[in-house]
């Protein structure tokens, strides 16, 4: 059924001034603020009806209205300005993180979580890009005491990974300088998860270096076998969510804790974020079903060298500021996007 002009301002008024004031709305307050000329008497039959189509509901105690689940998705999906997320920047904090595309993955990635909390006073989350996502961008072998060497290997995204190791063999630094370029050269830009010995040439002036070269493909193996394990999510925010007045409740409180230590259960919701859009809202019981539905979730992916993805997330009350964080999140995603493309 569609809705009417009248109705849908009534639920962008209700929604706006209970996200700004935690407070039910009344039909009174709707009057003064919109620019509805209608009696107060006429917004609270068109408040009661929309009680009745599930969109408002309110509390025992009160006479005023607050937002259902569908209320809230109406107000995401119609009442938003269109473009809204996209061009308008006026008034939001500015995005200065003192970023350089010389920092590592993870230095970037954990200041990013830290200064979007800070920006939305809401919990903030980005996952990291898988490691069988990676491709090698570079390899440096060196040698150290005796038969201590030393592997460096940079990905893409620009993790570092170190690794000391050892080969049977008598290997100089020239040798090992020798496997780094060809190893460079061959496996550049293949996802290192994928990497195989079978797949390396070696010159047949070369030939001696086989056993050193199966330890390094061997050593990275194992460590795209151990990361792939996991993923690295990176958050922030806890104490921000938790002062919100939804969760005076002590009982509230613990059930959103629980969600909020639970870094496997945020980074799954993350990961499988598949949307072609530039976010995705989740609201109330869309996020956790039975855990909770006291949260909305707004996300998005944001990519690296448009191989490698990652995920960023803000997860708030059901009355978050849905207008300001989508702003705020699009901007970060492009953003990391344009630092990521910049890193060489």
């Amino acid at each position: 059924m569609e809705l009417s002009r009248r109705k849908k301002e009534i639920i962008k008024q209700v929604v706006g001034r209970f996200i700004n004031h935690a407070e039910p709305v009344s039909s009174k307050s709707v009057s003064e603020s919109s620019s509805l000329e209608v009696s107060t008497a006429t917004i609270r039959k068109e408040m009661s009806e929309l009680e009745e189509m599930g969109y408002l509901t309110h509390p025992h105690t009160s006479a005023g209205r607050i937002p259902t689940d569908k209320g809230y998705r109406f107000y995401v999906d119609h009442l938003i300005e269109t473009g809204t997320h996209k061009q308008k920047q006026g008034g939001l904090p500015a995005v200065n993180m003192g970023l350089t595309d010389d920092m590592e993955l993870e230095t970037i990635l954990k200041k990013s979580s830290e200064h979007l909390a800070r920006i939305t006073s809401y919990l903030s989350m980005i996952v990291a890009p898988t490691v069988s996502q990676s491709r090698l961008r570079h390899i440096e072998l060196l040698k150290l005491e005796a038969s201590n060497c030393l592997m460096v290997l940079i990905t893409n995204t620009g993790s570092v990974y170190k690794r000391h190791f050892s080969v049977d063999g008598s290997y100089s630094n020239l040798d090992l300088q020798a496997l780094a370029n060809i190893l460079n050269m061959q496996f550049k830009d293949k996802p290192i998860a994928q990497l195989d010995s079978r797949q390396l040439k070696l010159p047949e002036n070369e030939s001696h270096l086989v056993l050193a070269a199966n330890k390094i493909i061997g050593l990275i193996k194992d460590y795209a076998a151990q990361s792939m394990q996991y993923n690295h999510i990176y958050v922030h925010g806890t104490s921000d969510v938790l002062s919100q007045p939804e969760f005076i409740d002590l009982k509230k409180i613990r059930k959103v804790l629980r969600i909020i230590e639970n870094e496997y259960m945020l980074m799954k919701i993350l990961l499988d974020i598949s949307t072609e859009g530039d976010y995705m809202v989740k609201i109330g019981s869309e996020v956790f079903e039975q855990e909770t539905d006291e949260l909305s979730l707004i996300a998005s992916k944001y990519r690296i060298h448009n191989q490698s993805s990652g995920a960023i997330g803000v997860l708030g009350p059901k009355r978050m500021d849905y207008c300001k964080v989508i702003n705020v999140l699009n901007v970060f995603r492009i953003h990391l996007n344009e630092l990521f493309a910049n890193k060489s």
